[in-house]
C-alpha cells in the first residue's frame, strides 16, 4: 500500500468522526425547518394542488449560486478589512492564505456542512409556502396599511416625505443598486457565519435568529396580513391608487436609466397572473428589512467597522423599499421589530446549545484538526 493510500486513510479516519459528530452537536439547525414545514403541511393544506421545491434543484441552486456568490462577498468584505484595518504586510497574499484554507483545512467545511444541508430543507419550506400565499388568503390589508402609514406619517404617505431627498434619477439608481445588492449580502452572511472555524454563540445565534425571523415573519405573519405591496396596489382592484405618481415616476427614470426593480415587480406580477410559475408576492412584513436589521446586528458582534456598514445598508433598505414602491413604511418597521425579536430570542437558545456537554466536545474536537 502507497505512502499516499495510507495517508488518505488516516485523514479520513480523523476527520470522519468530527464529521458525524458535527451534525449530531448542531442538531438545533433542523428544529425550526421541520416545524416551518410542519406549519406549510396545515396551511396548504385546503389548496386543491400544492407545489412543492424537490431538494435536488435547491441543492443544485445552492451549489451552483448561494455558495460561490457568498464566497465572493465574503472575500471582498475580508480583504476590506485587511486594507482599510489590519493592514498586513500584503492583504493579497494574507486574503489568499485565509481562502486557501478553505480547501486545506476540513474544520470550515466540516463546520459548514450541516448548516448548508439545514438551509436545504429550510429554503424548501419557503419556497413552498410563498407562492401560495395569495391563495390561502387573497390580499387583503393593503388598504389599511396604506391607512396605517398616513397615520403615522402625519396624514401624507411616506413615499411622498421621500420624493423630495430621493426623487432624483441618481439617487434612485443608486438606491436600486443597493436594494438589489441584499441578495449578495444575504448569501456572503451565509457564507460569512456559516463556515467559520469554531461553532461559537453568536453563530448559533444568527443562523437560528435568520430562521425563526423567516418562519414567522415571511411564512405566518405574511399569511395572517397578506397584502400585495404599494406597486400593486391599483393591478388588484384597488382605487383610488395613491402609489400611481410613484410608479409613474419610477418609470420615467427607467427611461433613462435601468431600474431593475421595476422588472423583478412585472416578473412577479406575471407569476401571480398565470403567465410565468408563481415566484410570491407578500408585502407585510418586510422580510428585506428584517433580514437587514439581522445583517447589522451580527455582524455588529464580529468587526465593528462591517457592522456600521451594514448598520446603514439597513436603513438605505428601509428607505429603499418605501421609496421603490416595494413596501408601505409599516411594513419595513415591522420587519425590523421581527428581525430583533427574533435575534433577542435566538439568543438564550444558542447560549444554551453551545454549553451543552455534546457542543464542547465539538467544538473541541474542531479545533483539533
Amino acid at each position: 500500500m502507497s505512502d499516499v493510500v495510507v495517508a488518505r486513510e488516516g485523514y479520513w479516519r480523523r476527520v470522519w468522526p468530527v464529521l458525524l459528530l458535527s451534525f449530531r452537536a448542531q442538531w438545533i439547525f433542523y428544529v425550526v425547518p421541520l416545524l416551518y414545514l410542519a406549519s406549510n403541511a396545515i396551511l396548504l393544506s385546503s389548496l386543491p394542488r400544492r407545489g412543492t421545491a424537490p431538494v435536488i434543484e435547491l441543492l443544485a441552486g445552492l451549489l451552483s449560486f448561494s455558495l460561490p456568490v457568498g464566497l465572493i462577498v465574503m472575500i471582498v468584505l475580508r480583504l476590506f478589512q485587511y486594507v482599510a484595518f489590519e493592514k498586513p504586510e500584503s492583504p493579497a497574499r494574507a486574503l489568499f492564505a485565509e481562502t486557501r484554507e478553505l480547501v486545506t483545512r476540513p474544520a470550515r467545511l466540516i463546520n459548514g456542512l450541516p448548516v448548508f444541508a439545514a438551509m436545504i430543507f429550510f429554503n424548501k419550506a419557503m419556497v413552498e409556502l410563498k407562492p401560495a400565499i395569495p391563495a390561502i388568503h387573497p390580499f387583503d390589508w393593503d388598504v389599511r396599511f396604506m391607512q396605517l402609514d398616513r397615520v403615522i406619517h402625519f396624514g401624507v404617505d411616506p413615499w411622498r416625505l421621500l420624493q423630495p431627498l430621493m426623487g432624483f434619477d441618481i439617487v434612485t439608481f443608486i438606491v436600486n443598486m443597493a436594494y438589489n445588492f441584499w441578495f449578495v449580502a444575504l448569501f456572503g452572511a451565509w457564507f460569512w457565519f456559516g463556515f467559520r472555524k469554531e461553532a461559537s454563540a453568536l453563530r448559533t445565534r444568527f443562523f437560528l435568529a435568520y430562521m425563526l425571523t423567516w418562519w414567522v415573519g415571511g411564512g405566518l405573519l405574511a399569511v395572517v396580513f397578506s397584502s400585495a405591496g404599494p406597486v400593486y396596489y391599483g393591478a388588484i382592484g384597488l382605487t383610488p391608487d395613491p402609489f400611481a405618481p410613484l410608479m409613474n415616476y419610477l418609470h420615467d427614470v427607467d427611461s433613462r436609466l435601468p431600474i431593475w426593480s421595476l422588472k423583478t415587480q412585472a416578473l412577479l406580477w406575471d407569476g401571480y397572473t398565470g403567465k410565468l410559475p408563481p415566484l410570491g408576492i407578500s408585502a407585510f412584513p418586510s422580510m428585506h428589512n428584517a433580514s437587514a436589521a439581522l445583517f447589522a446586528l451580527a455582524t455588529w458582534r464580529t468587526s465593528r467597522p462591517v457592522g456600521i456598514f451594514f448598520a446603514i445598508y439597513a436603513a438605505v433598505i428601509l428607505l429603499g423599499s418605501v421609496h421603490l414602491g416595494w413596501h408601505y413604511a409599516v411594513d419595513g418597521y415591522a420587519g425590523i421589530a421581527i428581525g430583533v425579536l427574533g435575534w433577542w430570542a435566538a439568543g438564550p437558545i444558542a447560549r444554551w446549545v453551545e454549553n451543552l456537554p455534546m457542543s464542547r466536545r465539538y467544538n473541541q474536537a474542531l479545533a483539533s484538526l
